[in-house]
């Protein structure tokens, strides 16, 4: 019998979820924001697939005349009619962020070292290295940054040893515990699967009575140890130890604990996963992360509710286990730019503020409160909800930054969860942290570099929409101030927080003594680094951020990591050519805006290099005598680079300075475009015709200083009791 047709008013499913329900599999009701949105503090990111929604939220979207709704493409360049199909209203921008090549536009393939092809996203390092790339092409002409013989490789090392054939070192018990302490220096912060104690006493039995280790004890063990041995590798020989020790405990674990899942096989390959990502094997990594998710959720490890029917240590290990996995797996992801394995859906955990657990005590805190393991969430929705659609909205920001604040507001608290700061007597907070034997400072400060990694993140579409589209954004964001200062925002917190995790990074490698094996360290301080580069060519002139500091502190700290690191070597030798690239740049603009004031200052005050000209025998030496100092920049002499030349100068955007005199009222057009501007020029910059003509200068000055009351001396009538003028 068919079953009769429910009403529409009583109808329990809506036609339609929207695509953020849809990914989750969670529950919508169909509106626009739906109520799982809302919940989740996400609005900008619910929407609808079907045109009849589209529709409704474009007309949304044009009613308001101050609507900040600005959509920033991440990648590909969009046809004029293509565009013009995807920007339904006005206030609908789509604009290419990346510029990429018509030969790669539907590929994003790299090569390794062992020359095979391998996918790399769009928030992979090495994606946002060309793109970096592409802006410094043209801005600055061939150089050596730009023509790097090996900028698409993907460094990949290769094994020593195969674990198949692997013998158990022989250790004692003084060596296993040094290895252990270097351990838990090396992971702080990243994996927090079990206490130090813990390990210590597991240590005194497996040395002493070797016939009743058992292979999934032994195997964690053995994986623990070589992460000490590469942490605190001084040479050949502990490099050798560690390679020993990794092969003899991945062997135990494939052979053992792979086909009969467990804790142990969790925990033992996640360890197999941070050698390999430590030892720049990222995609063997990749591959046995995935190994490890799987495992997790067949035995339900992804479920707070089930963690927390086990109780007491194991409820808590699985936790931990989990949130260790979450960690590996989404610095994986935003590293590769690949999906993530695991999601924060599976997990059905609200965003609860941790001052409500009033009720939890001592280490027994749910992990799911950890600092590490909500920046993860953060990180996760940048990935899903910007970097996987290609697309960046004011809104979703706005909404991802909303989560951002309420983590930095209860940071001291999750950090007591980690373990990784001491509890204040004087908050009178019932949390104690569990930091026998952990490191906190070094595991606060990868959390505080992982928090501003995630605003990098999220904030680099706008930096390189700011940089690369200066003229489209002054064009089509210009009918809404407030969409223009949010993306002007958006583009100083990508800057700031390249600045903040530098300066941590400094902190971390050469203040607190860590091992130099620090793969989390080395990406988010080149990532920081392009951040930099990239800001030089920002020809807005809004900033004068502390860059040449920093830059110098991230290629130090990758030359210092590079000793025993191929992949940060060679992070910082890229460093490098941006430096030397930048530079050339920024002597270029200079030149360009000396040369523009002294077209003005001579037109107003005289040129005593024309009244002396006949003292010359030849132009060349009246040039020099103009600008003594002022060198003309040139590009060495390099056989993969080409020939020698001086690539040709650039178009530079209008900067708008506030003026310094305390006038009221606007300055008129005229007088205005005297200010310190970035000129287009047709010529060389040596000598390039300016607009800027000398006569209308000096009139334009006069007419204005004439007809306007301004008051050319308010500081020295101020500051002394003495008329500024004795008569």
């Amino acid at each position: 019998m068919p079953r009769s047709k429910v009403d529409s008013r009583s109808r329990r499913r809506v036609a339609q979820a929207c695509e953020s329900c849809k990914k989750r599999k969670a529950k919508c009701n169909g509106v626009l924001p739906c109520d799982e949105c809302k919940a989740r503090s996400a609005e900008g990111a619910c929407r609808y697939s079907s045109d009849s929604r589209l529709v409704l939220r474009d007309a949304k979207l044009t009613r308001g005349p101050h609507d900040s709704r600005v959509r920033l493409e991440l990648a590909g360049s969009v046809d004029e009619s293509s565009a013009a199909i995807m920007s339904p209203s006005p206030r609908q921008v789509d604009v290419p962020v990346a510029v990429s090549s018509s030969s790669s536009k539907g590929s994003q393939m790299l090569k390794d070292s062992k020359g095979k092809f391998i996918y790399a996203g769009e928030s992979a390092s090495l994606s946002f290295l060309e793109t970096v790339r592409s802006a410094v092409q043209a801005a600055v002409g061939p150089c050596a940054f730009v023509n790097e013989p090996a900028r698409n490789l993907m460094m990949e090392s290769t094994p020593k040893i195969h674990f198949e054939t692997a013998k158990e070192p022989s250790l004692d018990l003084a060596t296993a515990r040094s290895l252990a302490s270097q351990s838990f220096l090396a992971v702080s912060g990243i994996l927090d699967l079990f206490d130090p104690p813990w390990l210590m006493d597991q240590l005194q039995d497996w040395v002493e009575q070797p016939s009743k280790r058992s292979k999934s004890t032994s195997a964690v063990i053995h994986l623990a140890l070589a992460i000490g041995s590469q942490a605190g590798a001084q040479g050949d020989l502990d490099e050798l130890l560690a390679e020993q020790c990794f092969a003899y405990g991945r062997q135990l674990t494939m052979f053992n604990l792979v086909d009969d899942p467990s804790l142990e096989t969790i925990q033992a390959v996640l360890l197999i996963t941070y050698y390999m990502i430590a030892a720049c094997q990222y995609n063997a990594a990749f591959i046995n992360l995935g190994m490890a998710a799987r495992a997790a959720y067949t035995l339900g490890i992804h479920l707070h509710e089930t963690n927390a029917a086990f109780g007491g240590d194991e409820g808590l290990s699985r936790e931990r286990a989990w949130k260790s996995l979450r960690v590996c797996d989404l610095f994986l992801a935003a590293s590769l730019g690949r999906p993530p394995a695991t999601s924060e859906a599976a997990s059905n955990v609200a965003w609860a503020p941790i001052r409500s657990l009033s009720k939890c005590e001592g280490s027994g805190v749910t992990q799911v409160f950890s600092a590490m393991f909500r920046i993860c969430n953060v990180v996760e929705r940048v990935l899903v909800e910007v970097y996987a659609e290609k697309a960046v909205s004011l809104e979703l920001a706005k909404s991802i930054s909303r989560q951002h604040r309420h983590w930095a507001e209860e940071l001291p608290r999750m950090l007591m969860v980690d373990g990784l700061e001491e509890s204040d007597a004087g908050q009178g907070s019932v949390i104690s942290p569990r930091s026998t034997g952990l490191f906190p400072r070094p595991g606060s400060s990868i959390v505080h570099m992982a928090y501003y990694y995630s605003i990098i993140l999220l904030t680099r579409p706008f930096l390189t929409f700011q940089v690369c589209h200066p003229s489209e954004k002054e064009t089509q964001a210009t009918d809404s101030s407030s969409s223009e200062a949010c993306l002007n925002t958006y583009s100083d917190a990508c800057v700031n927080s390249a600045i903040k995790g530098i300066d941590i990074a400094h902190e971390y490698v050469f203040e607190l003594n860590t091992p130099r094996r620090q793969p989390l360290v080395v990406n988010s301080v080149f990532t920081s680094a392009l951040c930099l580069g990239l800001a030089y060519l920002d020809t807005s002139g809004r900033r004068k951020w502390p860059m040449d500091p920093s830059l110098d502190r991230a290629i130090k700290i990758l030359s210092h990591l590079g000793r025993l690191n191929s992949q940060s070597a060679r992070y910082a030798g890229i460093c490098r050519q941006l430096k030397e690239a930048v530079t050339i740049y920024a002597t270029r603009r200079d030149d360009t805006l000396l040369q523009e004031n002294e077209q003005v200052v001579r037109s107003i005050f005289g040129d005593i290099g024309a009244s002396s000209k006949g003292q010359f025998n030849n132009e060349g030496s009246r040039n020099e005598m103009e600008s003594p100092r002022r060198p003309i920049w040139s590009m060495p002499a390099n056989g993969n680079i080409g020939e020698l030349m001086t690539p040709p100068p650039f178009d530079f955007s209008i900067t708008r300075e506030e003026s310094m005199l305390p006038i009221s009222g606007g300055l008129h057009g005229n007088i205005a475009s005297l200010s310190h501007r970035h000129g287009h020029s047709g010529s060389d910059v040596e000598g390039a015709p300016h607009s800027c003509l000398a006569g209308n200068a000096v009139d334009s000055l006069s007419g204005y200083f004439l007809d306007q009351d301004v008051p050319l001396f308010p500081l020295t009538s101020y500051i002394s009791p003495e008329p500024y003028f004795k008569l």
